[in-house]
């Protein structure tokens, strides 16, 4: 009897329950700033260019866009913006490598992603190479086209931007926690890879062999994409050496850093002048051997299922105001040529890279992601990691 009681008793909340729901007002998708194209080209502001009408009335039509994104890095008013004035809804990723990345495209060329941002340009050659990379249509990405000069939009990994777009430049090096670490060769790369006995078990290293075993090979005074195996060896061992007083590989090690775990992290100079900002201890420092000069690329892929958004959300990225909003976020250095002249001063000489570092770089060279040179850094990063 209490059994048959306590059904009813279960019947009639469920019923409850579903009248309720069925009374409830449907909820609606949030209502675009923009309901028009005519509205969209009239509330631009100056110095923003539109897409063409087909781009703006498929990608609404699309309504949705896939992002693989780094965790914790653009600002988020760059996708909420974006979906309140389209009313495009963002779905995003959280990748844990560059590595990750390469491995999941080259496994499934069509991953139906729209937009992957935050790579670089090894990736690039990857995603060719893989058969994962998109065709991007430059008519309609305007903004784009209009801000970034010639010399970056033809260089060699990819031609007239035919997969990818670039907003910023990068250089790896390193940070170290002042509270604990006060060695007097700052800024050498000898500080991470020859560290002081202080420091070991406090030391962590980004999770990607290229950059690895690129800036050690420049600590050295190789080439950071060198494919001589006498040289490959020479990192290799120096690494290796390193290896017992490693704690992590981590391309963001966040909790690591500011709660005073890891005194020692390989990073990027954009993502040191991050961890400064939330805790000053933390100092950035691009090592006096120098480094390579990256390119910060955000990737088309193949499979992307809603094209027409992606390059609205790429051209609406590359608005002046936006892209200084990231820069001021990411304190990288713009490729944007509208940029420099609206951040703030801080900010301007945190992207501004030491006199005479550009000239100690090394821009890409596939000879480290093929044949030999790619084979001799498999080898040492497998013997490293395991």
């Amino acid at each position: 009897m209490k059994r048959e009681r306590l059904l009813t008793l279960i019947g009639s909340v469920c019923l409850i329950l579903v009248l309720a729901a069925l009374l409830l007002p449907a909820c609606a998708k949030e209502e675009p700033v923009i309901d028009s194209y005519e509205e969209y080209v009239a509330g631009l502001q100056e110095g923003e260019f539109p897409v063409p009408r087909e781009c703006f009335e498929q990608a609404i039509e699309e309504g949705e866009l896939y992002i693989w994104e780094w965790a914790e890095w653009w600002p988020e008013e760059i996708f909420t913006g974006f979906e309140e004035e389209f009313g495009i809804d963002i779905t995003r990723d959280y990748l844990a490598s560059i590595v990750e990345v390469e491995t999941k495209f080259a496994l499934y060329p069509e991953t139906p992603y729209d937009l992957v941002t935050g790579m670089g340009v090894a990736a690039v050659y990857t995603f060719k190479e893989v058969g994962a990379a998109g065709e991007l249509n430059p008519d309609w990405i305007p903004n784009v086209f209009e801000y970034v000069p010639e010399e970056f939009i033809e260089m060699d990994y990819d031609p007239g931007w035919k997969c990818s777009v670039a907003d910023c430049m990068y250089s790896y090096g390193y940070v170290y926690n002042t509270k604990y670490v006060d060695d007097p060769r700052v800024p050498s790369w000898a500080v991470l890879f020859e560290p002081m006995e202080e420091c070991w078990g406090k030391i962590t290293l980004v999770d990607d062999y290229l950059r690895v075993i690129g800036c050690a090979l420049k600590y050295l005074g190789y080439n950071y994409y060198s494919d001589d195996e006498a040289e490959l060896m020479e990192a290799r061992d120096l690494l290796l050496e390193l290896k017992p007083h490693i704690m992590a590989f981590d391309f963001w090690p966040k909790t690591l850093l500011l709660g005073d775990e890891a005194w020692l992290s390989h990073l990027g100079y954009g993502d040191g002048w991050f961890f400064h900002d939330e805790y000053e201890a933390i100092m950035p420092v691009l090592a006096a051997e120098g480094s390579q000069l990256g390119i910060g690329t955000t990737l088309f892929p193949i499979g992307s299922p809603n094209p027409a958004a992606a390059h609205l959300f790429l051209n609406y990225y590359f608005r002046p105001d936006v892209g200084a909003l990231l820069r001021e976020t990411i304190p990288y250095p713009p490729i944007h040529s509208a940029v420099l002249e609206l951040l703030s001063e801080e900010v301007q000489r945190k992207v501004t890279f030491p006199e005479g570092h550009v000239a100690k770089c090394d821009i890409f060279d596939p000879r480290a992601t093929t044949g030999r040179g790619l084979e001799l850094r498999l080898e040492i990063w497998e013997e490293l990691k395991t």
